[in-house]
């Protein structure tokens, strides 16, 4: 028979044990509350200050080139026109193409303007705002050879450059094309010395970008409008992820961007050979207001 002393006796160990279980919970429940009450949903807002960080490339003429410190072309229009939407101003330096997802994620840039294409792989890893410019791949050739290479058949064999990160890359190496002979270099520039030289006997990626270069004084290049390559490719401006608050601000400032006789005007004045060169120019590289609400801010494109 249990003693009314034995009843109320608990051993000390016991409720030393009891006590600190009790207080850890305590110290637990506060220290959740404390960080839910002050944890902040997004990072300070990329416009903040009024400057932002922005990769551009700065070897493609008529797209992103800069020369003598000054960057010129079509993205750095586009960076200039859609940051002003949201009270911003760009500082503009290069990316190579295969580090154009590094910089972003690595928090080197705050946005990446270098005719980066958007793709569902790359949706996952950073988002995008756009597309602000669509585009196909194509094949540049020598001028003089013109009377040649008209057509795909006419590739077989040749050897074709295309460079490091791009997606014309993955193009070329779908069976499809075997018997091209394509090699990658590690920029735009060595490409087109490769196909001015003869190394090259075609260079091959977006035709927005194959055009630029035809631009050039003294170029002697040629865009073949007959030989084309996959899917329609569309422009996007890259920022990490993180940061939808300030992506959705872009969409919006791109959108009305797009619906205004601006982006025309400044496609022209940056690749005039485009609008020489393909009657249908604004229908083919002008994106639609469907289609940056489908791709913009997303980690998939809308259905």
């Amino acid at each position: 028979m249990t003693t009314p002393a034995q009843h109320r006796d608990t051993p000390p160990r016991s409720r030393s044990r009891r006590s600190r279980r009790l207080a850890c919970a305590a110290l637990l429940a506060l220290t959740a509350l404390l960080a839910g009450a002050c944890a902040d949903p997004e990072p300070p807002s990329l416009f903040a200050d009024g400057r932002v960080s922005v990769g551009v490339k700065n070897d493609q003429p008529g797209t992103g080139k800069e020369t003598s410190y000054k960057f010129a072309g079509f993205d750095i229009t586009v960076a200039r026109q859609v940051l002003a939407g949201v009270h911003a101003e760009p500082d503009f330096s290069s990316v190579p193409s295969q580090d154009r997802s590094t910089v972003l994620t690595h928090h080197q840039k705050d946005l990446v303007i270098a005719t980066f294409s958007i793709t569902d792989k790359r949706m996952k890893a950073v988002d995008f705002v756009g597309p602000y410019a669509t585009t196909s791949q194509g094949v540049m050739i020598r001028e003089n050879e013109a009377a040649t290479i008209r057509s795909r058949k006419d590739l077989k064999g040749k050897r074709v450059c295309t460079w490091e990160g791009t997606t014309s890359v993955k193009e070329l190496d779908k069976p499809a094309y075997d018997d091209i002979e394509d090699y990658p270099q590690h920029d735009a520039s060595l490409c087109i010395k490769d196909l001015q030289d003869g190394t090259a006997d075609a260079v091959s990626t977006d035709q927005m970008i194959l055009y630029g270069f035809t631009q050039e004084k003294d170029a002697h290049l040629k865009v073949v409008p007959g030989i084309l390559f996959g899917s329609a490719n569309e422009y996007g401006i890259a920022m990490d992820k993180g940061h939808r608050a300030d992506c959705l601000q872009l969409r919006d400032a791109l959108r009305d961007y797009l619906t205004s006789t601006a982006w025309e005007q400044d496609f022209a004045i940056s690749l005039p050979s485009i609008k020489d060169e393909e009657p249908h120019w604004q229908t083919d590289f002008k994106p639609t207001t469907e289609s940056i609400d489908r791709l913009s801010c997303r980690d998939h494109p809308a259905p």
